[in-house]
Parts: structure tokens; C-alpha cells; sequence
């Protein structure tokens, strides 16, 4: 099964949302229809005045044909930002497929907003 990596820059939580919640939910989020291989809360940049808070998550898709397992793994990382818009203020976020050293960006997206 093709293996797949999201980042997510997380701008903001929601009112009455702790920050380390937000990791959780986006695990529960992409679980419900994908196996979730690891996930990561990552400040980018954090020797910077303005330190970013990243999500990064890896999961599977089942194996069929290339573009198709593409396709569904960006479709999947739609829905998790649009749910993830719930809890927290989502920014920009890029999805790439494995494996290993060779993670290749597949898609690049912004805010729920702006898609």
C-alpha cells in the first residue's frame, strides 16, 4: 500500500480547544478511512519571532493504480482539513508520497477558505 505525508500549518486553535488536542483529532479525523502510520506536532522555524506549528501525518492507501491512489489521497487530506477546520484554524498544507527519503509533493492547498 502507497504510503502518503501531510503537513498542516496550524494558524490558531478554536475558542475553548486546547492546542494539544488538535494532533488527536486530526489522527481521529483521517483513522475513520485510512490507516494512520504516524503522526507529529512540529514547530517549523522555531528559532524565528514567528514559530509555525505543524502537523505532519503519514498514512496508507490501498494499492490500485498510481493516479487513482493519488486522487484518493488528496481527497482524503480535503476532508481532513475541512473537518479539522472544527477545532482549529488550518493554513497552508502540502501532501507527498512515500516512501522513505523520496517523498515527492503530490498537492499543495491552503485554508478551507481559499479551496
Amino acid at each position: 500500500m502507497p504510503s502518503y505525508r501531510v503537513t498542516i500549518d496550524i494558524v490558531g486553535v478554536r475558542p475553548d480547544v486546547r492546542p494539544e488536542d488538535v494532533l488527536p483529532v486530526a489522527e481521529r479525523i483521517l483513522a475513520k478511512t485510512h490507516l494512520v502510520e504516524d503522526r507529529l506536532l512540529d514547530i517549523a522555524q522555531a528559532a524565528s519571532p514567528r514559530p509555525q506549528p505543524q502537523l505532519h501525518l503519514r498514512f496508507l492507501v490501498p494499492a490500485t493504480e498510481r493516479q487513482s491512489e493519488d486522487t484518493e489521497a488528496e481527497a482524503v487530506v480535503r476532508v481532513l482539513v475541512e473537518e479539522l477546520d472544527e477545532v482549529a484554524r488550518c493554513g497552508r498544507w502540502e501532501l507527498r508520497r512515500g516512501p522513505g527519503r523520496l517523498w515527492r509533493l503530490m498537492a499543495v492547498g491552503g485554508p478551507v477558505s481559499e479551496q
